[in-house]
């Protein structure tokens, strides 16, 4: 009868007004493109890119497997697994990666990267549309459960009622924006979604005492597990929530549970045969997935009591935000810091009061702190480490117990009066406000990944993350230009971003992205031959990638060195490019082309006959594709040291190779000459010159 009174009293009322605040918020996300982790999960996803037909490999794979099979020359399942170990943790969450998979096989539509023949499919306004609608979703699911576990009173109106205040106020609250805005927090969305209505079908249990709602409630938790791990925080959230405002008789409490405790082994089953056994003990040597890699133990615990403070400061004032929480935006501190103390404090109050409140009152108030707490735990470092400091997605869940915390005070001290009424007003009024300002403003920078880089290094100046990924960008618009604009300004992206991964890695030293990049950067802007080497070399030491990654880039710049050099266009020296080389024979001491650069280098521009001979020889003995300008140039340098025996088995060899180079033929020519053997010293030199003849020809009828 009561439900009854409510839903005839309020009918579709606040439903509207949380369709048009929704909509109002985030509809400027409607005509954003991808940004940060979008590429991941949905437009580099070789799974999710097969539509339906990838659907059965997201169930198999952790989510970055698809990312990585889709970025890489060879798809061994060892190189896969090697991969995966960089990032702490395990990912199990196919749920949302299927609705990506579904869109993408309706709605997508065929895009190629700038400057590339990579094509990939997607739709970014029904993603970003869909993502609006699960929230719009999220928010009136919690208003009805709010409506039912909380006593209504009549003579209040519906738009002062706690449970619309509440919801209201979660809402609009501006750190949101991540998991919204961002295509790839529907796997936040999503989680929240299903164990609400996990929640939802418990309550309808306990309400109609029909089994059937026993079964759904167990089917939506495996659905909000499938969609993120968080979801398991409700195993405890349930059972405090219908123990504070449902029922306190434990044996029906502990058979509602049954469900969702069979289906959590259940999803357990699958997950670990998907991705194996996790072993959370064991330590990343990545600082940019264990931020806490260089701290003491007091040091780790210290500092996250201070982010869990920094989670609080947020709540209530939600400036400034940033994607990038890694380090150093936030520095490691010690028990030192005041904020740490004033951290531990604050938390153990909760904790207390939480705990006198379920004993003794079960009053809104600490089941609200327990609704805060609870999944928060999961992502707080405190028992297991989560790859970063912190983020704004991680407080999602919790902020609902912030908003039943907030909108009982505003309830219980602003609502006794008609002028107390008023000031409920004007103060939600503000908030709306303020948070609505904060929210619109802030989806801006969600537009694409060059805006949100660009907007949050700003806030994040000291992250090694978020330097990188600004300088990487930026690398690329000078590489890849899309318009006239971006070539003319090539010379100033480079510039800037060469800035950018310098500070990436004056933070992080071994940050083997921005060392790649600053490779790449060196001799794609400056064509600097000997830092893009050094920049190699470095990223070849600190990486756990294999080395034929970065194999590939120092042979783009081998083979292009004897050019820049002979055409003055490199700012390098020979003796500066043959340092390099000997650092990246220090950690590639096989790399059989960097030992033929350096004699070509010793020989040509240095004079250093001897050590020519040494690194060619050196060079000879090495596994490597061994081409015809090779034997060419070994023959050349033995012809120098008058070893004319040997200059001649390099040079024919160069010509059984096929080599149609005149000046081979010549060279011989003149070395059968010094030999005494004028016969193939002629037959020799006929045939160069008769290579020279047809080359001037050729050249001739091109001009």
């Amino acid at each position: 009868m009561l439900l009854k009174e409510i839903n005839e009293y309020f009918r579709w009322k606040p439903y509207l007004v949380f369709t048009i605040f929704t909509f109002f918020l985030y509809s400027n996300t409607l005509t954003h493109y991808f940004a940060l982790d979008d590429g991941i999960v949905m437009i580099d996803n070789a799974f999710t890119q097969k539509g339906i037909e990838g659907i059965p490999y997201i169930f198999k794979y952790d989510p970055f497997v698809g990312n990585i099979m889709n970025n890489i020359n060879h798809n061994s399942a060892e190189y896969v697994q090697k991969e995966l170990k960089i990032v702490t943790g395990g990912r199990y969450r196919p749920l949302s990666l299927v609705t990506f998979a579904l869109e993408i096989e309706f709605f997508g539509k065929e895009y190629t990267y700038p400057n590339s023949k990579y094509k990939f499919k997607a739709n970014a306004f029904v993603s970003h549309f869909t993502n609006i609608l699960l929230y719009l979703l999220t928010i009136c699911l919690l208003f009805r459960i709010l409506h039912r576990i909380f006593p209504y009173e009549k003579d209040k109106k519906w738009y002062f009622s706690f449970p619309f205040l509440v919801s209201l106020l979660f809402l609009v609250h501006p750190i949101h924006t991540e998991v919204v805005a961002n295509i790839k927090g529907r796997d936040d969305i999503l989680t929240l979604f299903c164990s609400l209505a996990t929640l939802w079908f418990t309550i309808k249990y306990f309400d109609t005492n029909k089994n059937f709602n026993l079964f759904f409630s167990g089917l939506c938790f495996f659905l909000a597990l499938l969609s993120k791990e968080n979801a398991i925080t409700f195993l405890a959230v349930i059972p405090l929530t219908v123990y504070y405002f449902i029922s306190n008789k434990k044996g029906r409490i502990i058979i509602s549970m049954l469900p969702l405790i069979i289906f959590s082994g259940l999803f357990m089953l699958i997950r670990s045969s998907a991705l194996g056994f996790t072993n959370t003990s064991e330590i990343i040597s990545d600082l940019l997935n264990n931020p806490f890699m260089n701290a003491t133990k007091e040091e780790t615990l210290a500092t996250i009591f201070y982010t869990l403070l920094l989670y609080v400061k947020l709540l209530f004032f939600p400036h400034p935000l940033t994607y990038d929480y890694y380090p150093f935006h936030i520095e490691i501190v010690d028990w030192s810091n005041s904020l740490v103390i004033v951290s531990v404090l604050l938390y153990s109050g909760m904790i207390i009061y939480a705990i006198y409140g379920l004993l003794k009152k079960r009053d809104i108030l600490s089941y609200s702190i327990w609704f805060y707490l609870l999944p928060l735990t999961i992502v707080s470092n405190l028992f297991f480490p989560i790859g970063t400091f912190m983020g704004e997605r991680f407080i999602y869940i919790s902020s609902i117990g912030f908003s039943l915390i907030v909108g009982w005070l505003i309830y219980n001290y602003l609502i006794s009066s008609r002028s107390s009424i008023r000031y409920l007003a004007l103060i939600m009024a503000l908030i709306l406000c303020l948070f609505s300002v904060k929210t619109i403003s802030r989806n801006k920078a969600w537009k694409n990944s060059f805006t949100l880089f660009e907007t949050d290094i700003k806030t994040s100046k000291n992250s090694a993350k978020g330097n990188y990924l600004w300088g990487h960008v930026l690398l690329r618009k000078a590489t890849f230009p899309d318009n006239e604009i971006e070539v003319k300004n090539r010379k100033k992206y480079c510039d800037k971003a060469a800035q950018y991964l310098n500070r990436a890695i004056q933070i992080y030293p071994n940050h083997t992205d921005a060392l790649e990049q600053l490779g790449n950067l060196y001799f794609d802007c400056y064509k600097d031959v000997a830092k893009s080497l050094h920049y190699y070399s470095r990223a070849s030491r600190s990486t756990t990638k294999e080395t034929d990654v970065f194999r590939n880039y120092v042979l783009i710049v081998l083979e292009q060195i004897n050019y820049l050099l002979s055409e003055n266009k490199t700012v390098s020296t020979p003796s500066e490019i043959i340092q390099s080389c000997d650092e990246l024979l220090e950690v590639m001491p096989n790399f059989g082309e960097v030992y033929y650069i350096k004699g070509l280098l010793y020989g040509k521009y240095l004079n250093n006959i001897e050590l020519s001979l040494y690194c060619f020889e050196k060079a000879e003995t090495i596994d490597f594709p061994k081409t015809t300008s090779f034997y060419e140039d070994m023959g050349v340098v033995f012809a120098v040291s008058t070893n004319y025996q040997k200059a001649l088995h390099y040079l024919l060899k160069a010509i059984e190779l096929g080599t149609e180079n005149y000046v081979t033929y010549i060279n011989i020519g003149v070395i059968y000459e010094q030999l005494g053997d004028k016969y193939k010293s002629n037959l020799y030199l006929k045939k160069g010159e008769g290579l020279k003849s047809s080359e001037k020809e050729i050249e001739n009828f091109i001009e």
